[in-house]
């Protein structure tokens, strides 16, 4: 059997406590970027996840520098490059394909959308990762 002696176990909890904490302080700028690809691509929050974490993967990046790079170009810091070209490949996929509306009578009344005059009046397109 593999019983743990009272030190391992505490050493093991003290590990698990650093790792919540610092995904504590880490989700807050994620979630915010994922938000913004969301908003900016019209992405589901799914879609949005898996941009990031392919970036993160393929730039070999901590998720949460992705992230944090993604809302300083917000400010207007610039991408770094790598994360440019690795953010355009990720986002592909997803604008081969035309978002599908929701249906009007699946919106709530007063919401975007729920108006089918609203067709007439498209959102602004999203702007480019990539100059």
């Amino acid at each position: 059997m593999n019983e743990r002696t009272p030190s391992e176990t505490t050493e093991a909890l003290h590990r698990e406590i650093e790792q919540l904490r610092r995904a504590m302080k880490t989700r807050p700028a994620i979630d915010l970027a994922r938000g913004a690809l969301m908003a900016s691509f019209r992405l589901s929050p799914q879609d949005a996840w898996t941009v990031l974490v392919t970036v993160s993967q393929h730039t070999n990046s901590k998720l949460h520098q992705v992230a944090e790079d993604v809302l300083g170009s917000i400010n207007g810091e610039p991408l770094p490059q790598a994360l440019q070209q690795q953010l355009a490949a990720a986002l592909a996929p997803f604008r081969a394909k035309p978002p599908t509306p929701p249906h009007p009578a699946d919106l709530p009344s007063g919401s975007p959308g729920a108006d089918p005059d609203d067709a007439l009046h498209p959102l602004p397109q999203p702007l480019d990762p990539c100059p």
